[in-house]
């Protein structure tokens, strides 16, 4: 996926537009858009959004605002997310500045006349003509949204080729706008007003200051998870690997379900190098009796898993812990604690994992979690090798 920006710079009632007619096989040809273009290596939107309105027009940006995040979903090229932006301050880069292109003749002003730059022609068109240029039809979308004046735009752009299949607004929660109806130590409960009038209630773990569905992109893709999962195969010398699961009481079904060990992530694990793999090491201390030794093997199976995102932000890492041994392990839940309630360990090869996959349920017909399921695939595939 590309990262990119887009700025309208703002003038009189009208925005600098950009008609791409210069460069070798430009997927914007004919099109008028705003100014801007891909991010290079370790640059931020920010850096962006400066150097790609200097280079193409020869101006210096001094006041701006971030609008928007836009995704473009394409079939036919690279997926793109975009920052969008718009300016209302700037004036002329400095003479022999890099990336300058425009000539001593060429100061932007408010008039309608047009000036070259290494992408096309540029223009001030007044707002109410922007709707009848040649626009990329997604673009009229939030075009649409910015001259209305909204901010925290989020849209996603479906595109089968050229034609827009279908253009969707995120609704952007704010902090403002969410109440919270329950405080616990290990559960909260919030009201979220995404629109007036609408409310959708979400159950979490994480604080009001910590909530996912409050976290910007970057925010949300660096985040750590609430808990981790661990898919514990043992091998044993001279035997055949097996996959060990472990009956937990759980209480909101009321059932010994059939599951792996598992955790939350304490707050001091923020402080190690890989935090999940601190918490999984000793959740699996805690409910198994096992240590992890230097000849035993931890890696992710994946980093970050929503569990019921229609009703909670839980979140959780699976990682899996292959445990080298000469001879079978003791198993024990002495090490558990709080309200965990652990009734029994399986250990279960290859063929037996592949049958409780067959049947959706355990050996007496109790059904198991999603994340057990994880298991018994990442077991049954081979992955785990």
């Amino acid at each position: 996926m590309i990262e990119t920006t887009l700025c309208y710079v703002e003038q009189d009632g009208k925005y600098l537009m950009l008609y791409r007619n210069k460069k070798q096989q430009d997927p914007n040809a004919g099109k008028w858009i705003g100014v801007g273009g891909k991010l290079e290596p370790g640059e931020t939107p920010e850096e962006c959004l400066l150097r790609e309105v200097r280079e193409e027009t020869g101006l210096e940006l001094t006041e701006y605002q971030y609008r928007g995040r836009i995704a473009f979903l394409p079939d036919t090229w690279e997926d793109e997310i975009m920052y969008l932006y718009t300016a209302t301050g700037f004036h002329r880069a400095s003479r022999g500045e890099e990336g300058r292109n425009c000539s001593e003749g060429e100061l932007p002003g408010g008039g309608e006349e047009g000036w070259d730059c290494p992408e096309g022609e540029l223009r001030w068109v007044r707002f109410e003509e922007i709707p009848n240029l040649n626009l990329w039809e997604g673009d009229r979308y939030f075009l649409k949204e910015l001259l209305e004046g909204k901010n925290d735009i989020e849209m996603e752009l479906h595109y089968h080729g050229d034609e827009l299949v279908s253009a969707v607004s995120k609704p952007v929660l704010k902090k403002e706008n969410v109440t919270e109806l329950l405080d616990k130590k290990f559960l909260n409960l919030y009201d979220y007003s995404y629109y007036p009038g609408r409310h959708y209630f979400v159950a979490t773990r994480r604080a009001k200051d910590d909530l996912v569905a409050l976290k910007d992109a970057k925010a949300f893709r660096e985040m750590q998870p609430d808990a981790v999962g661990c898919v514990v195969i043992l091998e044993c010398k001279g035997e055949e690997p097996r996959l060990l699961l472990a009956r937990e009481m759980r209480f909101a079904t009321g059932q010994f379900l059939l599951g792996v060990p598992a955790g939350l992530l304490d707050p001091e694990d923020k402080d190690e190098e890989e935090p999940i793999f601190t918490a999984a090491i000793r959740e699996l201390s805690e409910e198994t009796g096992l240590d992890f030794r230097e000849s035993d093997e931890i890696k992710f199976v994946n980093r970050f898993l929503f569990s019921s995102p229609g009703m909670t932000d839980e979140s959780n890492a699976m990682v899996q812990i292959t445990l080298r041994r000469e001879e079978m392990p003791t198993l024990t839940q002495a090490g558990t604690v709080g309200g965990e309630c652990i009734g029994g360990y399986n250990l279960y090869t290859k063929e037996e994992a592949l049958e409780l996959l067959k049947k959706g349920t355990d050996e007496v017909g109790i059904y198991y979690s999603v994340y057990t399921w994880i298991a018994l695939m990442t077991f049954v595939s081979g992955i785990w090798k």
